[in-house]
This record gives structure tokens, sequence and C-alpha cells, in this order.
């Protein structure tokens, strides 16, 4: 397959989570009674399925730990400033910056399983609920041609402070599960055909 390096796009969680976590049963987090200040070490009380990364790949939003654009990686930690300069794009807002406790921040987190009750969100945002973050934060989304959108998820711990990517959420654009397939030798790797080739 011909590479054409200014239209590729690699995620980092994807490639990784695969090896972690295929093919585990669905299971049930029950619903842990605690008070409010323990909120941030609670099981999640909601259903969650075994991701499927090719049907996921082929429509559904990831949650990787790094994205690759044009040979250019982003990293969680990155700065709202910087991921413009990369990207090429300005970013649009889609929640400014407000202020939450911790528990606020678990909750808000919870939230976002809801949305994506699959064991992918679930291990990531399990292990953000356990540090535990209040501060500010954020939300800003970049449209990226032919391939989706990417959102990114912004905390400071102060209205002073530089604030840092916590999160990424990447929704693509829907393929056909036919065009999704898994590298030869290496089985953790999955690729979309297409232009651009996402990895």
């Amino acid at each position: 397959m011909k590479k054409n390096h200014r239209q590729r796009l690699a995620l980092g969680s994807g490639v990784l989570a695969l090896g972690l976590i295929l093919g585990q049963p669905t299971r049930v987090f029950g619903q842990a009674s605690a008070p409010p200040d323990a909120s941030c070490r609670r099981d999640y009380p909601i259903p969650t399925q075994s991701i499927n990364y090719e049907r996921a790949f082929a429509s559904e939003t990831l949650a990787p730990d790094r994205v690759s654009v044009n040979q250019k990686t982003l990293r969680l930690g990155a700065t709202e400033k910087s991921l413009n300069s990369v990207l090429g794009a300005s970013s649009t807002v889609v929640e400014d910056w407000k202020p939450r406790t911790a528990p606020q921040q678990c909750e808000y987190l919870l939230a976002l399983l809801r949305e994506h009750p699959n064991s992918m969100h679930l291990y990531r945002l399990k292990k953000l609920q356990l540090e535990m973050m209040s501060g500010m934060f954020r939300v800003s989304e970049w449209q990226l041609s032919g391939i989706g959108r990417l959102r990114a998820f912004f905390h400071k711990p102060s209205a002073t402070d530089a604030e840092a990517s916590y999160l990424y959420y990447l929704t693509l654009s829907p393929t056909s599960p036919g065009k999704v397939v898994r590298s030869r030798g290496r089985a953790y790797v999955l690729t979309r055909e297409g232009v651009p080739v996402v990895t």
C-alpha cells in the first residue's frame, strides 16, 4: 500500500489498548454506596461492554492517548495553542472554562462514560477519576478533513496556571467495517483504507 505521509493519522492507545482489553467479557460495575467525598474511588454504576475495535475504528468515538498527524505527534499534556499549531487550524470551544471540584469532575467523567459505555472508555476514564482533578476545565474541538473530529479536554489547577490536555476523543467519519483491516504480522495494528489512511 502506498504511503502518503502528509495524509496519515496514527492513534496511540488504539494500538496499545488492543493488547490489553480485546476480548474481555462484558462487565457490570455495581452501585457503591459512598459519601460524596468518595465519589472518585467508587466503581462506575453502569454496564459496559468490551470494545470491538474493528467496529469502533469504522464509525465510533475513540479515546487515544496520542494522535500523529503529518508526522507530528499530539500527546496528552499539550496546550490548546500547540494543538492549533500542529493541526493547522483554530479550535472551536465546546465548553468554556468552568470550575469543578474533584467530586464534580468525577461525576463529569461518569457522564462521559454513559455516552460511550465500553471498555476503552471505562479504563481511560477510571484512571482519570482516580487522579481526583479539581480546578478549571475546558473542551475544544477541531474538524479534521476526511477523518472526522478531534475533541480535547483541558485542565488547569487554577485560573492562572497553564492548561494541559488530559483526554482526547477522536470521532471518525463513518466508513464500512470491511475497510478496517489488521496489519499483517502486527495483530494489534488496525488500518482504515481510504484517503487519508488512518492507522
